[in-house]
């Protein structure tokens, strides 16, 4: 069982270590008598005072802090009697973990915290040698003045023993494998991580506490290995003292009003500040910039521009006789950098004096570049390296790449294998431990850093990284379909911190599609920032989630404290940020050149945002010409919606499906479609609980209005009242509709018989859709009649899932024999038995069902597509449908077989009948059960070049490599084919397969 508990911090310095616990009378065993430690001796005291000595230096006690409220309760009992044995701090790097996991040790030691524990002992992995071999006992021993701890005393009661292992990520890269011996005993050697595993996995001491930390990247694998554990969070500075810090070193109040809006606009930046040590450098870099002016200070802030500013400075020669650096600085630089990459792939952060020599670096060289802001030496027993903090290890990492073609400099340094190449880090998507470094990699790239770079280094810089980076972008935007909304943000996020124009728009020239989700303010900026430079964009969908009334709701980031200037940043013109943030992101939409879809998804707008939206798209140069809100909830603000309708006469398409329409939202909407300035040719009003008085108004609107084409029903029941007010419309000559879709909408026999009837009147209507209706006989008796009548203009017929059985098909098949205009016909998912396979094969007077279909195949010279999906037709049906097919007056262009049980026994027949067919250009051959040779057949036959296939449903993966090799080589010869499993259209009532 675990828990997870959350807790930030309210510090009161900025410095990691300025963290301090809180004291308290109780520990694990509250209930215990105290006096606990009086016959303990002089060893415990010793012990403890040498604790005190060595922690209290950089730790100063405080009571008050959330953290070690928390960490004082972390052992006891919850409400369910659960007491954890295990207590995991997890949270960003740098964050405070290994201040609080000492605090605890110091609390311990001033008697102020966990009083009913023996001993506490602190373990740091990055201080010891993994292979070394020793036992839990000498390991205690190493913090006994004489080395001689007295471990039988110790270990007599292990139930009071505290261990403190801090940074679990140190340990984790030599952790032994799952089927090493684990230790049990406390006086045998076993190798030191074989030890920590040990006491993680509770076989040696189990009795005994346990208080682990680690950073949330390693957190997956350590909840595989301890037992039982309670979690708790680190979430570092509070919003408040981030302020506070952050503009300390900022007097000017435009610059302090630049420098918050930074932080509000790049929550990512905002976020990172929790951290008190990037929190510090940050604000080394801000003072930076207020000491060299506002030339020097970018509009946008990114953590990348901040830490060039920062790492660049000190890189500045002092002396005024000197531009650049000298060759032995550009190798110290290169040698860092090249470290830092190296041990940012192996998850490392601690260096040693052999790893300084391995890359030709010296201590006092890089203190002189850098001073101690950058790159620091502990003052434990073993001397090690750490960057100040792994985030500029990350910046230097990415910075290796930069200057990758420049590594003739660094002639003193070894040759070092094995670093992975820029190309590599594309492909480590999983990889979580790599994001910041290609974050910072994108930052660089900035023309205004490379130039700075430049003159630094005396030396241009290779254009080689900017151009891979472009590719990597250019490449996901040309994947649009194999391309998740969280890839595109995380493309969108690396490109806004470059903060380059010309870099973004190149990247993301290949961007037509986009589907992104916005889950917080910051997703509006950044997707703001990126779709306006997506010049090619043509269709967007976006899921806002409710972060609306969150941010409305919620107190702002960024509190008065006091600081006037803050208040007033946080709203413009009265407006708070989220509402400017929503403002921005829609005039990008009503005014980008070639963006023609917005599909809003799942959004959910509240009042206002519709109003804002709609607004935008009024604009003259807005070009949307449809507009989808299917499952988005959007009724607060529909009425700002039907005055978009008049004011753009751009917008041809409007989808509104399961929106809970009332009758009044009907009626603002016929008003509007009905003003002679709308333009609106389709109108989707799918599952909208449409009551019968809203069909008479929509009547009413069919016979006043001539732009609209299209109008879906779906989803909505329609009761034989509203059917005649309907078809009163339809059998009017004032009637310009062309396509009806009426499926799923529990149409009654007398509906269908009144619907029959208005198709022989009417010259206009060319597709009709009666899916998900359960037709008898003598409803499709009357339709077809209808049908045969030579007025009708019914084109395109789709009876999809309808349940039609016996003398339906006969009726169909007669139809079929004398309709001249028919095109298209779906009879998909509909059960064809033995009986209707009868009656058919009499009406059509021939043998066999099969036969007869291809004979009305090779007869009707207008039926274009025919969908028999999800019928048991089988190899011999297809065969005999084959025959057609080889006919050269057959006109079918489009054939659907998904899912009628064929086998490689017909793929003989069927790859002669593509080979001679120059006609069909689609064919659904989904979810059949082709073996590899029959597949084999099928490919040659798509390469014939008589064949014009160009779409063909088959699932890739469901095949072997040797069929997906050859299937990948017909779309090399073919480069026009499109060979794909995602058959259905989402949005439409048909397929899309019926699309040329």
């Amino acid at each position: 069982r675990s828990l997870f508990l959350s807790v930030a911090e309210d510090s009161r310095t900025h410095q990691e270590e300025d963290r301090e616990p809180i004291p308290s009378d109780q520990g694990p065993d509250e209930g215990q008598a105290p006096g606990l430690h009086a016959g303990l001796g002089c060893d415990l005291q010793t012990y403890k005072a040498h604790m005190i000595t060595k922690l209290s230096t950089s730790l100063e006690i405080c009571y008050d802090h959330p953290e070690m409220r928390v960490l004082s309760e972390a052992f006891k009992p919850d409400q369910n009697t659960f007491r954890p044995h295990t207590v995991v701090l997890h949270g960003k790097p740098g964050i405070g973990k290994s201040a609080l996991a000492r605090s605890v040790i110091l609390g311990w030691a001033q008697d102020k915290l966990y009083q009913d524990i023996s001993y506490a002992f602190f373990f740091s992995p990055r201080e010891m040698q993994w292979a070394e071999k020793s036992s839990l006992a000498q390991l205690i021993s190493r913090e006994w003045a004489d080395s001689q701890a007295p471990m039988t005393e110790i270990m007599s009661q292990p139930e009071r023993l505290l261990f403190v292992v801090d940074d679990f990520d140190d340990l984790d890269s030599a952790l032994p494998q799952e089927d090493t011996r684990l230790c049990e005993d406390w006086k045998d050697e076993q190798p030191i991580h074989t030890l920590l595993y040990s006491l993680l996995k509770k076989t040696l001491l189990p009795q005994s506490f346990l208080l682990v930390t680690t950073r949330d990247t390693g957190l997956q694998k350590l909840k595989s290995m301890v037992v039982s554990p309670l979690y708790i969070l680190v979430e570092g500075l509070s919003a408040t003292k981030r302020t506070q810090l952050v503009l300390e070193n900022v007097s000017d109040d435009h610059r302090r009003k630049q420098v918050i809006r930074s932080m509000l606009d790049n929550q990512w930046l905002a976020e990172q500040c929790r951290v008190p040590s990037i929190c510090s450098l940050v604000c080394k870099a801000l003072k930076i910039q207020e000491k060299l002016g506002g030339s020097c200070t970018p509009v946008c802030q990114t953590l990348t521009s901040l830490y060039s500013t920062l790492v660049f400075h000190q890189l500045t020669p002092r002396e005024p006789f000197r531009g650049c650096l000298s060759p032995e600085e550009r190798g110290t630089l290169m040698g860092l950098c090249r470290m830092a990459a190296e041990g940012v792939w192996s998850k490392r952060s601690v260096f040693y004096d052999n790893d300084l020599k391995t890359y030709g670096l010296k201590e006092s060289e890089i203190s002189a570049l850098f001073g101690m802001d950058v790159f620091q030496a502990s003052h434990s027993a073993k001397r090690c390296y750490a960057f100040f903090h792994l985030s500029l290890q990350d910046f230097f990492a990415a910075l290796h790449y930069v200057l990758e073609g420049l590594g003739t400099w660094n002639q003193s340094c070894f040759v070092i294998k094995n670093l992975r190449s820029l190309s590599e880090l594309k492909g480590t998507h999983f990889n979580a431990h790599l994001g910041g470094m290609k974050r910072f990699l994108f930052g660089l790239v900035n023309k205004d850093t490379m130039r700075t770079l430049e003159v630094l280094l005396g030396y241009p810089l290779s254009p080689v990284v900017n151009q891979v980076l472009q590719h990597w972008v250019f490449m996901l935007g040309q994947q649009a379909n194999d391309t998740s909304p969280m890839d595109v943000l995380d493309a969108f996020r690396h490109v806004f911190e470059s903060q380059d124009k010309d870099f973004v728009c190149s990247a993301l020239k290949s961007f037509r599609e986009v589907e992104i989700q916005v889950n917080q303010r910051t997703d509006l900026v950044v997707s703001s920032y990126c779709l306006q430079h997506c010049k090619n964009l043509e269709a967007l969908r976006v899921d806002v989630s409710d972060i609306f009334s969150v941010e409305m709701n919620t107190e702002l980031l960024w509190p008065d404290l006091h600081l006037k200037p803050i208040s007033k940043c946080c709203m413009t013109q009265g407006k708070p940020l989220i509402m400017e943030c929503w403002e921005d992101f829609c005039s990008i939409l009503g005014t980008h050149p070639k963006l023609k879809q917005l599909d809003l998804g799942s959004s959910i707008l509240s009042e206002w945002a519709m109003k804002i939206m709609c607004l935008k798209l009024k604009n003259q140069a807005c070009k949307v010409q449809s507009l989808t809100f299917k499952n988005a909830e959007v009724v607060s603000g529909l009425r700002h919606l039907w005055m978009t309708l008049v004011s753009n006469r751009n917008l041809k398409y409007l989808h509104l499906g399961n929106t809970l329409m009332e009758e009044n939202d009907i009626k603002l909407a016929c008003q509007a479609l009905q003003h002679p300035k709308c333009s609106l040719e389709t109108l989707r009003l799918d599952s909208c609980a449409l009551t019968p008085d809203c069909y008479l108004m929509l009547s009413n609107l069919l016979l006043s209005t001539t732009s609209l084409r299209c109008l879906s029903l779906a989803g909505n029941k329609v009761t034989e009242k509203s059917m005649r007010w309907l078809c009163d419309a339809l059998n009017s000559s004032k009637c310009a509709l062309q396509k009806l879709i009426l499926d799923s909408c529990e149409l009654m026999p007398v509906s269908c018989h009144i619907l029959a009837s208005a198709l022989c009147g009417n010259r206009t209507l060319t597709h009709l859709c009666l899916s998900d209706n359960s037709l008898r006989t003598e409803e499709v008796r009357r339709l077809c009649r209808f049908m045969s009548n030579p007025e009708c203009a019914l084109q395109r017929l789709i009876l999809k899932q309808c349940n039609l059985r016996g003398d339906a098909y006969g009726f169909l098949a007669l139809m079929l024999s004398h309709n001249g205009k028919l095109t298209h016909l779906n009879l998909t998912m509909n059960p064809v038995e033995d009986g209707g396979m009868k009656l058919l094969c009499d009406a059509i007077k021939k043998p066999t069902l099969d036969r007869d279909l291809a004979s009305v195949i090779t007869r009707n010279q207008h039926l274009k597509s025919l969908d028999l999906s999800s019928n048991a037709l089988g190899d011999s049906g297809v065969i005999a449908l084959c025959k057609a097919l080889k006919q050269n007056n057959s006109s079918l262009r489009r054939l659907g077989l998904e899912a009628c049980g064929l086998t490689s026994d017909c793929c003989t027949e069927l790859s002669l009948a593509l080979s001679c067919n120059s006609r069909l250009t689609s064919l659904n051959l989904m979810k059949n059960d082709f073996s590899t040779p029959g597949m084999l057949k099928l490919c040659s036959a798509f390469l014939h070049p008589t064949s014009n296939l160009w779409i063909i449903g088959l699932w890739k993966q469901q095949y072997y490599a040797k069929v997906r090799r050859q299937l990948e080589k017909v779309q090399f010869i073919k480069p026009h084919m499109v060979i794909d499993g995602d058959w259905y259209a989402f949005d439409e009532d048909d397929r899309n397969w019926w699309k040329n």
